[in-house]
């Protein structure tokens, strides 16, 4: 896992106290029982401070699992 990814998954951890540390890069809205609207944009939050990032609402709606905001982060070149 590379820096990245820890600092997502630590992202996912906090929001998400009790999701496994092995299903974390499997997360989606529709696995996570806990993944509701406001649990949404909590992470989202969660993320654009943890990188630094503004994300834009419309990319809010896309943005519903760990493997599309890591595929968001690298898209935009975020470190």
């Amino acid at each position: 896992m590379n820096s990245m990814e820890q600092r997502l998954s630590n992202c996912f951890a906090n929001v998400f106290p009790d999701l496994a540390p092995d299903a974390i890069q499997g997360a989606t809205a529709d696995k996570v029982p806990a993944w509701d609207s406001v649990a949404h944009i909590t992470l989202l939050s969660a993320v654009s401070e943890e990188f630094g990032i503004d994300l834009h609402i419309d990319d809010y709606e896309e943005l519903t699992s760990y493997a599309a905001i890591d595929a968001y982060l690298r898209e935009h070149h975020v470190q």
